[in-house]
């Protein structure tokens, strides 16, 4: 038996371990019908492979990987004691993080799920397991279920005195209430993982970079985008040339929908399509549908409502075959909107319904309130005063429900127009104040 540092013990390699991987390896292989070429691509030489299925040679962790991917099998297949081996679960690990950062986070939940209902997982390893799928979960859009999860992760890791974890776990905790348009808590987490980051003096640029690109989402929401700006350039100058592809690609969206906002329309479009085209890359259908949804609006403001329905409309059709169903009523929202502003008052009812159809599968409240926003200015086009009353009260509720001064502002000035046209005077002047109240509160904040 081997003794790790965390005191937990694991089965040393027998010495029949490598006849098994290499039987194995070659039995995959030929049931496949491939060549010894076929399998070693470019990666390592047929003759090291063949010294491999001789047992001869051993594969590191990073070839085996590509052995099992081109062959069709996970890696536990070819090594002896899965439950056991030290190294399959690293090489899950691993593997797990690696469809992550290829945006297969469904396939990444499968791995981590299996691994992380076995009973002998060292407890640092089952930590950094929760933390992965927990990730996984959050970009599945699966908050609550992966909440348990990093409270769970947070107390061992506190406990055990894991600190660089332990800042990690804090960061993705901040990423969860801020899903759950939670700010105030997202908040207070990313400033203990920066805190407990410069106290314990890590180095480690992308996680630095990654908590203070966070925390510039933070002056977005608060109606801050030139402090927001600049917390994004912070986030790029801390880390380098070390960013991930993901992590820059947010930053890239912080930048498009920040100077958005400072009206500098150009700008937010040439960092959206960056973003995109990273996000793209990663085949990360829900950023990218995010992504389409920002770049839609800014089309919106220019009255370019063709170019803005294009985009809506793709990014709904992609969250359809991913069958992802949060996002999806925004989408098909702000394709209602751009038809709608179109003067195209059947496509905007047809876009609607489908929005209102889907927002009863969404958990996202800013989807519910998108589309009674819409759906209320176009019942008032359609001359129906009740509906849009209806549509435009369930919008407002939902504004003060999360606590969003921009949401509130916007859903106060629809309101107020739409009044104003079935000659509420009274009625309108109220919601006008109302919305210019919340754009003072969001200057202020």
């Amino acid at each position: 038996m081997k003794v790790l540092r965390t005191g937990v013990r694991v089965p040393t390699r027998t010495a029949r371990t490598p006849d098994l991987l290499a039987a194995r390896i070659r039995k995959a292989r030929l049931s496949l019908g491939l060549s010894l070429a076929a399998v070693a691509g470019k990666d390592f030489s047929r003759a090291f492979l063949n010294q491999v299925e001789l047992g001869k040679a051993r594969p590191s962790s990073r070839t085996l990987q590509i052995i099992a991917d081109r062959l069709h099998r996970p890696i536990e297949y070819f090594l002896q004691n899965p439950e056991d081996s030290a190294t399959v679960v690293e090489l899950l690990l691993a593997e797990a993080g690696t469809r992550l950062r290829q945006g297969d986070a469904a396939q990444a939940k499968s791995t981590l799920l299996e691994l992380a209902a076995r009973p002998r997982l060292a407890p640092e390893v089952r930590a950094r397991a929760q933390l992965l799928l927990a990730e996984a979960q959050l970009r599945l859009g699966a908050v609550e279920e992966a909440l348990p999860v990093l409270r769970t992760a947070i107390r061992a890791a506190e406990e055990a005195g894991w600190t660089a974890l332990t800042v990690e776990l804090y960061d993705r905790l901040g990423s969860a209430h801020y899903l759950q348009r939670r700010p105030h808590e997202a908040g207070r987490w990313w400033d203990r993982a920066l805190s407990l980051y410069e106290d314990a003096k890590l180095v480690d640029p992308l996680l630095k970079a990654r908590i203070l690109g966070h925390r510039a989402n933070l002056h977005y929401l608060a109606g801050q985008p030139k402090e927001a700006i600049a917390g994004y350039q912070e986030a790029i100058a801390a880390a380098g040339q070390v960013l991930d592809m993901a992590s820059l690609g947010g930053i890239y969206e912080g930048l498009a929908v920040s100077f958005h906002r400072t009206g500098q329309l150009e700008r937010a479009l040439e960092y959206a399509q960056r973003s995109l085209r990273l996000f793209e890359t990663l085949h990360d259908v829900r950023m990218g549908a995010q992504l389409r949804n920002n770049m839609a609006k800014i089309f919106l403001e220019q009255g370019r409502a063709e170019e803005a329905a294009r985009l809506f409309l793709k990014g709904a059709d992609e969250l359809r075959h991913a069958g992802d169903t949060d996002m999806l009523p925004l989408l098909l929202a702000g394709a209602a909107e751009a038809a709608l502003d179109r003067a195209d008052l059947a496509a905007a009812q047809g876009h609607i319904a489908e929005a209102q159809a889907a927002a009863s599968q969404s958990s996202d409240p800013l989807a519910r309130l998108t589309v009674d926003r819409v759906g209320g200015r176009i019942a008032q086009a359609l001359g129906r005063g009740a509906d849009a009353r209806y549509h435009f009260e369930a919008a407002m509720e939902v504004a003060a429900a999360v606590d969003s001064w921009l949401e509130r502002s916007r859903v106060a000035y629809d309101y107020a127009q739409a009044l104003l046209a079935q000659g509420d005077e009274a009625g309108a002047i109220a919601r006008y104040q109302e919305a210019y109240q919340a754009q003072r509160a969001l200057g202020s904040a």
